[in-house]
């Protein structure tokens, strides 16, 4: 019987302990999550916002200008460029993130600067398609001005080319005699000139010193 109840009595304080050092074990890891913080990503907000989320949260911040190592003294002045730990990192509350910022003033005028060299890019691209547009029209314009030319010339030469000499006619026998115009073109000595063999006057109605010509 007391055998019994030793057992009892140690299995109950074994069974306490053992609650005892899941409680704890449970309790440290809430502990460890309650002081464990996700950074959330502040980059593009101005200063004042992005410290509002950070200090909310139990964390520090420290910022810094990068660009020109300015004092800031009014954060809504400020963007925030840079941050860390980085947005989504898990640190301990009361930790210290790290902002590297870049004055408003600056930020507009990069943007301006950008905006300016788009639109210088932009004009230029656009002068040097005018130019070569205006380059291929003046091309054409002399190409068919050209072939204008050589077709006016080919046409005023094809005008002034004398016209082609008849082919001269066949020379008469020596002793050819025709009675008529008639016997004249059908031996093909028409038409007969003036001293020529063949050539009568009476052949010759006009008397212009060619006989059968018509």
């Amino acid at each position: 019987m007391k055998k019994t109840l030793i057992l009892v009595v140690l299995t109950g304080l074994m069974l306490t302990a053992c609650s005892g050092k899941q409680a704890t074990a449970a309790a440290s890891a809430e502990a460890v999550a309650e002081v464990t913080v996700t950074v959330p990503n502040v980059t593009s907000l101005t200063l004042d916002k992005a410290t509002d989320q950070l200090e909310d949260l139990g964390l520090k911040v420290e910022a810094v200008d990068t660009v020109d190592g300015k004092s800031i003294i009014i954060e809504k002045n400020w963007q925030v460029t840079s941050q860390d730990p980085t947005g989504g990192a898990q640190v301990a509350k009361d930790s210290t993130v790290h902002l590297g910022v870049k004055s408003l003033e600056k930020v507009a005028a990069e943007k301006a600067a950008a905006e300016k060299a788009a639109a210088d890019k932009a004009a230029a691209e656009a002068a040097a398609a005018a130019k070569v547009a205006a380059d291929k029209a003046a091309a054409d314009q002399a190409a068919a001005q050209k072939a204008a030319a050589e077709q006016a010339a080919v046409q005023q030469a094809a005008k002034t080319a004398p016209a082609p000499a008849p082919a001269p006619a066949a020379p008469a026998p020596a002793a050819a005699y025709f009675g008529s115009c008639a016997e004249a073109k059908a031996a093909g000595a028409a038409p007969l000139y003036s001293g020529q063999a063949g050539y009568r006057a009476a052949l010759d109605r006009d008397k212009d010193g060619v006989a059968c010509e018509s």
